[in-house]
């Protein structure tokens, strides 16, 4: 898909929770279950309403002096990730999740993203189904092509910085999660350490460089 087919299908997303679902999927490359996972304090934005807000928000070791960016961790059940990882929040995607963040019910969850019905932690199910509701049935599985699921976002997010961008190949691993170089994560030192190695390097290559959808 194009940018622009992906702006025509975002600016129907009507949902402000399924908008900004999809595109942190399309802006991180993140999996359905790192989505499902993410916590409030794994997450910074630099806004004084939701920083005042919500307490535990960027709370987490990994985002100490990192604004406006998000800490997803490889030790949790369901995240298949291989390293930890902290990525930058552009200012499109930042927009979407301050909406959804300025709604979201405070019930106490530690979760980003609620469910609608019960307004608990997400299931990988109800993330497919957000896919489904925005992509098809224009992306559903033809002959010629699979359907569009939530997996497209880790693909598209793939190729645009392998293909599109010829970014170091290392830093596209440190991205996505796989693993990079050789460093040892046997405790927290090593992994402090792995962080800031990868994350600011690819900070100021991600801020300039990432696609725009024009939202």
């Amino acid at each position: 898909m194009t940018v622009k087919e992906l702006r025509d299908k975002m600016v129907d997303i009507t949902h402000i929770r399924d908008r900004a679902i999809v595109l942190i999927q399309l802006k991180l490359g993140l999996r359905a279950t790192e989505v499902c996972n993410l916590k409030l304090s794994e997450i910074h934005l630099a806004n004084s309403g939701v920083l005042n807000h919500y307490d535990e928000m960027g709370s987490v070791r990994a985002l100490k002096n990192r604004e406006n960016a998000v800490y997803i961790p490889h030790d949790r059940e369901g995240n298949k990730s291989r390293r930890p990882r902290v990525l930058p929040l552009d200012d499109e995607l930042r927009h979407a999740l301050l909406q959804y963040l300025l709604i979201r019910p405070d019930n106490g969850e530690p979760w980003l993203f609620l469910s609608k019905n019960g307004r608990t932690q997400l299931r990988q199910k109800n993330v497919n189904v957000v896919w489904k509701d925005a992509f098809h049935p224009e992306y559903a599985e033809t002959e010629d092509f699979r359907a569009v699921t939530s997996h497209y976002g880790r693909h598209r997010f793939t190729t645009f910085w392998r293909v599109e961008e010829d970014l170091n190949r290392e830093l596209i691993k440190y991205m996505r999660g796989d693993t990079a170089g050789s460093a040892t994560l046997d405790d927290r030192g090593a992994i402090d350490e792995y962080i800031h190695t990868y994350y600011e390097d690819i900070e100021p290559i991600y801020r300039e460089r990432i696609y725009k959808l024009g939202l």
